[in-house]
């Protein structure tokens, strides 16, 4: 192993071990005066095993003194999903298990008190197929009366068989209603695209502890797929979304845009009935704990694959419903001084209410940040819950719990990883006097203590421009010479998301190896209201690559430690298409390129990807799935491209491809290395069996250590 590689590999391996929470919980014996108990989960790299891990950490946290006791954390990697009732006397988790073969098996387990009360093998009983456990659809709820549990669950297909198929001499005649159907293994059925492998037809799944039976809801509409199901308060009905499966199934996940709706059934009388308006995409239901209000986040179907919500507020005796919070166009003025630019979560906490129901809490990109607010759902009042002054770093905050008027917050910077804080809600008005109190520490690493971060505020160069306003965050190593630092200009994947001053693995190993990183958020990226989103579609291509040369150019004139003949593209997704667009367009600006499962060619992508609604949105075209593409459209998406411009790239380009990627399909990157190599160019390709987010631990190591050492090489 030559020195470079030994270097990078030790940093990697340093930096893998820092881990992340991903909830965290605050128990009932938290009372005035006596400690707190909260239980966070959070993943980590192993990089022996391959594999992400999940552990459970239990802290004890006496508010007199401010400090926390840590339990030793315990493995739950095999947890796939777990709640805890409200009495907080039972527990369920769903556990996933390898078998024998290569088939997993999944199991129910009901904890009370101090032992396992009830287990149920799902695979065994055969009600429905596997339980969902995703972000998008799952859902594992306790009734108010403890006695049942909800959750989701992919419906079983009919069993089927070749037309002739031998069997055993004494094989017995089957019940022709349960017999397999003859020529029916083959029949496509339409599935969730990218991550939703294997999930065509969700349906509702009702656990009844008493009788231990498992009962399948048939009361919602068979075309419409189901999830994220809470119990009404009374427990006599069941709230949730459901998205329409027609006229296509497209790509779920990283989508906000799909038409679905908030559906209440009555388990009285399994009445089906829909509570948001049509043409909407929904998420996100939450009950009030008074039970009289039931909110939702709600956007425009179609259009971006994401953009702002409203926060919809549903009084539950009379079903009326209206806007708490609108979509902002760009900013307003809420209290304290402050300015806010819309809700761009993707969900809200699932518990995110003060005690007596009249406030909310929820986190949200915002500009450089993920910041926290409280809102009063009775007149759409919005207060920000700053930061103490004299904080040493700004950074990002995300709720992930509100209980007994507590909250517990994810906190990190791009230098500093997260760390847990709780904070003890003032009375209505006085949001803006409370008190942090930390439950977890990290010091910062020592390869990140001198590292500095800056908030670059853009404006685009063409003044006719309706919306101008874009951003950056530079990160880089302080005190270096002038021209002594190369720098990564990164742009980010979507185009409709945005980066955020928060901790990031790969940031941090670019810097500690010397280079500076420019994180460009371009028009069209989200956090900045919806005339910033809605600017990119029909711009792309354009725009966009244009703001991000932008950010590159001023940075180097803001930052003169900058080597303005060493800068080099870092990007995947769409940060892979301005990243390829950029080398082609400007091809005397950069010294080398990565690009990970990058489009290259939007034309290409409408008949194989799993989100052919991006390509004509982004060009512009109005999707209608029942159409055929016209030779002007297939134009407008070509000369879009950055395959227009692959000839007149100069920069060695480097390619991470997925072959599972439904996304981007690693052809559009395989068509791209093809013409640079025809081309002379010197480029390499890495194909791995993973999906879009080239994200197994074994493939990230893999494609970031080669990305940091083509970068080494070309400088």
């Amino acid at each position: 192993m030559n020195k470079q590689i030994e270097t990078i590999v030790t940093l990697y391996k340093a930096a893998a071990l820092v881990p992340a929470p991903s909830s965290a919980k605050i128990l009932k014996n938290a009372l005035p005066g006596k400690s707190v108990t909260i239980i966070s989960r959070w993943s980590q790299r192993n990089l022996e095993r391959g594999k992400m891990v999940k552990f459970q950490q239990t802290h004890l946290f006496d508010p007199a003194t401010c400090k926390a006791t840590d339990m030793f954390p315990v493995d739950v990697s095999n947890e796939s999903i777990s709640s805890i009732s409200s009495s907080e006397e039972l527990r369920a988790t769903l556990r996933e298990y390898q078998s024998g073969g290569s088939e997993n098996k999944q199991y129910l387990e009901i904890w009370k008190h101090h032992q396992l009360f009830q287990n149920y093998d799902l695979t065994a009983l055969d009600v429905h197929g596997d339980v969902y456990a995703d972000d998008e659809f799952s859902s594992l709820e306790w009734s108010p009366c403890e006695k049942k549990l909800i959750y989701i669950a992919e419906r079983k297909i009919p069993k089927s068989e070749p037309f002739y198929k031998p069997k055993a001499q004494d094989s017995k005649e089957t019940d022709p209603e349960k017999a397999p159907q003859k020529g029916e293994e083959y029949t496509y059925r339409e599935e969730w695209g990218e991550l939703f492998v294997g999930k065509h037809q969700s349906v509702v799944v009702i656990c009844e502890l008493d009788s231990q039976r498992l009962t399948l809801l048939e009361a919602i509409p068979s075309d419409y797929s189901p999830g994220q199901v809470v119990w009404t308060p009374d427990g006599k009905g069941i709230v949730g979304v459901a998205w329409k499966n027609e006229p296509r199934r497209l790509g779920l996940v990283y989508c906000t845009n799909r038409e679905s709706v908030i559906f209440f059934v009555s388990l009285e009388n399994g009445e089906f009935s829909v509570l948001s308006s049509k043409g909407q995409a929904v998420r996100s239901p939450r009950f009030s704990p008074d039970g009289k209000n039931l909110v939702w986040l709600e956007r425009k179907a179609g259009g971006p694959h994401h953009s702002g919500h409203k926060l919809m507020r549903c009084i539950w005796d009379t079903k009326k419903v209206s806007t708490v919070i609108d979509l902002v166009d760009s900013q307003i003025d809420i209290a304290n001084g402050k300015l806010f630019s819309g809700i761009y979560a993707l969900k809200l906490p699932q518990r995110c209410w003060s005690t007596d129901s009249k406030r909310l809490f929820f986190s949200t990109p915002q500009n450089f940040r993920v910041v926290s607010y409280v809102v009063d759902i009775s007149n759409g009042k919005i207060i920000e819950l700053e930061w103490p002054a004299g904080s040493s770093t700004i950074g990002s905050g995300t709720i992930l719990d509100v209980s007994q008027d507590m909250f517990v917050m994810s906190r990190s910077s791009v230098c500093e990883p997260a760390a847990l804080v709780l904070c003890v809600l003032p009375p209505a008005e006085q949001e803006l006097t409370f008190k942090w109190m930390q439950i977890t520490s990290w010091m910062v690493p020592a390869d990140l203590q001198n590292c500095e971060v800056h908030y670059m505020t853009l404006l685009a160069d063409n003044i006719s421009d309706s919306v101008r306003h874009f951003n950056a965050i530079y990160v880089g190593p302080h005190g270096k010479p002038d021209g002594s630092v190369p720098l990564i200009v990164y742009p980010h994947g979507g185009p409709h998301s945005m980066f955020t001053d928060e901790y990031s693995l790969s940031v941090r190993l670019m810097v500690t190896l010397g280079y500076g990183v420019l994180l460009v958020n371009f028009r069209g990226s989200t956090g900045q209201g919806e005339g910033c989103v809605n600017f990119l579609p029909n711009r792309v291509g354009d725009a966009d690559v244009k703001d991000v040369q932008q950010a590159k150019n001023v940075a180097l004139k803001q930052f003169s430690c900058l080597h303005a003949k060493k800068c080099l593209l870092f990007g995947g997704s769409h940060g892979g298409f301005l990243v390829t667009h950029l080398a082609g367009q400007y091809p005397d600006d950069y010294c080398a390129v990565v690009a990970r499962n990058p489009v290259v060619n939007i034309a290409c992508m409408t008949g194989t990807s799993d989100i052919p609604d991006w390509c004509y949105t982004e060009a512009g075209i109005l999707y209608n799935p029942a159409s055929i593409l016209s030779a002007d459209a297939l134009g407008a998406m070509q000369l879009c491209s950055p395959i227009q411009h692959a000839t007149k790239v100069k920069a060695p380009t480097l390619l991470m491809l997925g072959k599972k990627d439904l996304r981007v399909p690693f052809s559009q990157g395989l068509s791209y290395y093809h013409i640079l190599h025809a081309n002379g160019l010197k480029t390499k390709v890495h194909v791995y069996e993973d999906v879009h987010g080239l994200s197994t631990v074994p493939v990230e190591m893999d494609n970031f250590i080669n990305s940091l050492l083509w970068f080494g090489d070309h400088i």
